[in-house]
């Protein structure tokens, strides 16, 4: 009875050491590639796509660089429970459009998501009246997407000034598939 008790432990403990073995597989696939660094693959994706015409990246329109109190006072996103982003605005008062990565803190991707959900709103009410520039098409097309602890608002779209119809949504896919890709490695 003893033996059967021994074997019956060992049995269980020999599974827990697998369940533990498990865990850290797990953890071991958590990306470490900083919110930076999925931005400037979004870009690269673009300025290959439109290499024919001259794009740089993403936001082609005087890009600006998203910095804190942007982050603060558009998204209502706090630096603080970031680990890093970075984003683009469109610098003309003509076009909508916008690119922002973030990276969140552990237990912050809903408070990120909800900020960039209340910058998406801004920029559609702002916009909704304009409907020069392909703004409509590209609020209608864009996106917020997240993989682990990232989340990116995806406003983007390069319009080819020879093709007569505005469809956003393929550009937008490209930076989706490039956000994942990035993120998944």
């Amino acid at each position: 009875m003893k033996k059967l008790i021994a074997l019956m432990l060992c049995g269980i403990l020999a599974v827990a050491g697998l369940g533990g073995c498990g865990a850290t597989k797990e953890e071991s696939t958590v990306s470490n590639v900083t919110a930076g660094e999925v931005f400037d693959a979004i870009n690269a994706a673009f300025a290959e796509k439109y290499a024919d015409m001259d794009v740089e990246g993403a936001i082609p329109n005087m890009p600006m660089d998203i910095d804190d109190t942007v982050l603060q006072e558009k998204f209502g996103i706090d630096p603080e429970i970031t680990e890093d982003y970075k984003g683009q605005i469109a610098g003309m008062m003509t076009n909508c459009d916008m690119l922002l990565v973030v990276k969140a803190k552990d237990g912050k991707l809903e408070d990120v998501v909800k900020g960039l959900e209340k910058g998406k709103e801004a920029q559609q009410a702002a916009f909704e009246s304009y409907g020069v520039m392909g703004n409509l098409e590209r609020l209608d097309a864009s996106k917020i997407v997240t993989n682990g602890n990232y989340a990116a608002l995806l406003m983007v779209g390069i319009m080819d000034t020879e093709d007569e119809t505005v469809d956003f949504t393929e550009d937008v896919k490209l930076a989706e598939d490039t956000f994942n890709n990035t993120i998944n490695g």
